[in-house]
């Protein structure tokens, strides 16, 4: 599936609604599988689908959902939905690890992704969906990504005086990378992700799960480009409060400057952010 789509009837390109939504994105399917393996959720069934799906397996359709269906509640409703089963966030349809087998009778809740009302107008539902899809691509136009990543160097800069004043020290364990160790999370703006893999847009794959790609054999390979969670973390705790405050005042200031460029604002876990941008994926730089 890709988008934009040609109109049958008027043989004229239909708009493609990902421009439309709160983080403007184009979408083209990779086939790669993760919106199918990746994550929690369900796959809602419209009436008539349980028999169109059963009739591509060659299964009776209370054979089909007795094996694959199930009734839910709607996070959002709390009404039972039909909904397929699945094992642990996989599908229950699919085949080894990309090969949908109801591919042409999929659902419309499968047809219709990325383009859900949750990924459309909430950007911290547009930032999940891009964590999970390697098809979304943002629209940043190139004037304005280069605007905006002057902009947060100009930041950076301020801060990097400010953290030479207040003095907390380095004790360059590297712990604070390996998240799992350090019990905490990186979080970054959507700028910052840009500029880290505009900056800095090969790394290999992550070391563990859920770390850095850019932390490789103890050290940080992105220095110049990190974000700001990484500045402002030290092990000094006699500075604590005074580094809290001073990640505070510049995320702050980050927004601002994503607000007034009026750059796509979105806000997630870093390392889940790289690789929605091809950060870590095989080495390959992100969109």
């Amino acid at each position: 599936m890709s988008h934009p789509q040609v109109d049958p009837k008027s043989e004229r390109v239909a708009p493609d609604p990902g421009l439309e939504g709160v983080v403007p994105f184009r979408f083209g399917c990779q086939r790669s599988g993760r919106c199918c393996t990746f994550g929690e959720g369900h796959v809602w069934l419209e009436d008539g689908e349980v028999e169109a799906l059963a009739s591509v397996l060659g299964m009776e359709p209370a054979a089909f959902a007795a094996r694959h269906v199930r009734q839910v509640p709607d996070p959002k409703s709390g009404h039972l939905r039909t909904s397929l089963r699945d094992d642990q966030g996989r599908c229950d349809l699919l085949e080894g690890t990309r090969e949908c087998t109801v591919y042409e009778q999929r659902p419309v809740h499968c047809r219709t992704f990325p383009y859900w009302p949750s990924v459309l107008s909430d950007p911290s539902g547009f930032e999940s969906a891009r964590t999970v899809c390697p098809g979304i691509a943002v629209v940043v136009p190139e004037e304005l990504r280069q605007r905006a990543f002057a902009g947060l160097e100009a930041l950076y800069a301020e801060l990097e005086v400010e953290l030479n004043a207040l003095s907390p020290r380095c004790e360059m364990s590297g712990l604070c990378c390996r998240f799992e160790e350090a019990d905490h999370d990186l979080y970054a703006t959507g700028l910052e992700t840009d500029f880290t893999a505009d900056r800095h847009p090969r790394a290999p794959a992550p070391e563990a799960p859920g770390r850095c790609p850019y932390h490789v054999g103890g050290r940080c390979q992105a220095r110049q480009g990190r974000p700001l969670g990484c500045r402002t973390y030290y092990c000094d705790d006699s500075k604590q409060e005074d580094l809290e405050a001073l990640h505070e005042s510049y995320l702050g200031r980050v927004r601002e400057l994503e607000s007034s460029l009026g750059y796509p604002a979105s806000y997630g876990l870093f390392p889940a952010m790289a690789g929605a941008r091809g950060i870590g994926r095989g080495g390959e730089g992100g969109a």
